[in-house]
């Protein structure tokens, strides 16, 4: 009986490494935008996000931003943040973006991104 206390204790959420994720904001100017195909993922092993558009922020060195551009529930949304972001870019506006990242990665998923005038 105690063996199986013990492995029911290690199965638990607090025993994880990492921070769970939570949600933050980043404002600046693209400085790298890529978009790849479905799979591919993009980060080191130890800290990829399953992502196929992904973009860098000059006020975050060394993190990376990316989201889904899969043909699902959120494809037009997706669609409407890649050309917001690829305009900003090639305009070099400022763009804000809320993300989810786990601690202590540099990658996390974009949930929305918008240009103020």
């Amino acid at each position: 009986m105690k063996h199986l206390l013990f492995l029911s204790l290690l199965s638990l959420p607090f025993f994880s490494f990492t921070k769970p994720s939570s949600l933050l904001g980043a404002t600046g100017k693209i400085t790298m935008l890529r978009v790849h195909d479905v799979g591919t993922r993009y980060g080191p092993p130890q800290d990829q996000i399953d992502v196929e558009a992904v973009i860098q922020l000059d006020t975050q060195p060394g993190k990376s931003f990316g989201f889904q551009m899969r043909n699902d529930a959120n494809a037009l949304a997706r669609q409407g943040m890649l050309a917001l972001l690829r305009d900003a870019f090639i305009h070099n506006w400022t763009v804000r973006i809320d993300y989810s990242i786990e601690e202590p990665k540099k990658n996390g998923i974009i949930l929305r991104a918008w240009v103020n005038k």
